[in-house]
């Protein structure tokens, strides 16, 4: 009888209601966050913002490339990142992805010194015999 009885109090504290705890997107760490898309499907949009900061901006739209659909994009990312001396720098690349490629924009992005010899080479190349296979 006493095993019954401890069961019974164990089932009705189990079986009470439980604390609901309902919890925002900031609580996340997600400052904003949206998306839409037109009724035709054509189009879209999304973007967020994150406490950390890093945050995405991204509009879309279906296009006709040659005989293929195909999905162009543009949009933009940020986010802080360490300098050489650890000092927070912010970081934002423009980009653009369509039918020739991703092409991302900005100052964090390296670009490759000029090539001194490259008029030199483009001659060579242009002055050699062609050989066909």
């Amino acid at each position: 009888m006493k095993y019954v009885v401890a069961l019974a109090l164990v089932a009705v504290a189990a079986a009470r209601p439980q604390e609901v705890v309902e919890k925002t997107l900031a609580d996340f760490g997600i400052l904003r966050m949206a998306s839409s898309q037109s009724d035709d499907g054509r189009t879209f949009q999304y973007a967020y913002e994150t406490a950390d900061p890093a945050a995405q901006d991204v509009s879309g739209e279906l296009k006709q490339i040659g005989e293929e659909a195909g999905t162009v994009q543009r949009g933009s990312y940020s986010f802080t990142a360490p300098d050489e001396n650890g000092n927070p720098v912010d970081i934002t690349i423009n980009w653009v992805a369509d039918e020739r490629g991703f092409q991302p924009q900005g100052d964090a992005i390296p670009v490759a010194p000029v090539d001194p010899n490259a008029e030199a080479q483009a001659a060579a190349y242009a002055s050699a015999p062609q050989q066909f296979e």
